[in-house]
């Protein structure tokens, strides 16, 4: 918060028996537990010294915050960006979230590069690419890094996706023999829905022999 601005509590709502969520000037601004509350001097409707706000933020929030990071990584691999989200949705101050993430950061606990290489390793499988792309910028990794890694995975698992396309075919349509145009776009459109390019869509069905036939009759 900036140095000039007044810090008044405006609320202190519960969040668990033991735990209150602090707001100053109107905004969620942290989450205490009660006795941190007394031993800072914090009360509904009264100002914060702003020595004892950085105290709140730097001696105890950061250090919760990078252990709460820490208990995090243990269970799951995190994106940078999952990691601050899921710190902020603890009422972690932005100043806590960057001091924690800066921590697990400089050890290598969180890697971007990585979480994306192990994504594509473990759902390319089942998924086509277009899709899987698209839940790395979900979960915010960076587009370069997304690129990047999907084109030295495709690379060497140039027909997995295929493979996979031409199963969903076969899967979805028992009577392909008897596929007339209509149904012939129904299928490409199925396809296009699941994720897969046109031109996987296109060799998929070219494997089949669709277009030639559809084309003789």
């Amino acid at each position: 918060m900036e140095d000039n601005i007044e810090l008044i509590v405006t609320s202190i709502k519960e969040l668990t028996k033991k735990r209150r969520l602090v707001y100053i000037n109107y905004e969620p601004a942290f989450a205490v537990y009660t006795a941190e509350l007394r031993k800072f001097g914090i009360k509904d409707g009264e100002s914060v010294r702003k020595e004892l706000y950085d105290s709140l933020i730097d001696d105890v929030l950061s250090k919760r915050a990078t252990v709460r990071a820490m208990a995090l990584l243990k269970n799951k691999d995190y994106t940078r960006k999952g990691l601050e989200d899921k710190l902020r949705d603890g009422y972690y101050p932005d100043k806590c979230v960057e001091h924690a993430i800066e921590y697990v950061s400089q050890f290598g606990y969180i890697n971007d590069d990585r979480f994306a290489e192990n994504y594509v390793n473990f759902k390319a499988g089942n998924k086509p690419r277009r899709q899987i792309e698209l839940k790395l910028k979900q979960k915010g990794i960076d587009a370069d890094i997304i690129r990047r890694v999907c084109d030295e995975f495709y690379e060497d698992n140039s027909d997995i996706e295929l493979e996979q396309a031409k199963a969903f075919v076969e899967k979805k349509y028992t009577d392909i023999e008897n596929v007339d145009y209509k149904e012939l776009q129904k299928i490409k459109a199925a396809l296009y829905r699941k994720g897969f390019s046109m031109d996987i869509i296109n060799k998929a069905l070219d494997s089949k022999g669709l277009f030639l036939d559809i084309i003789d009759n």
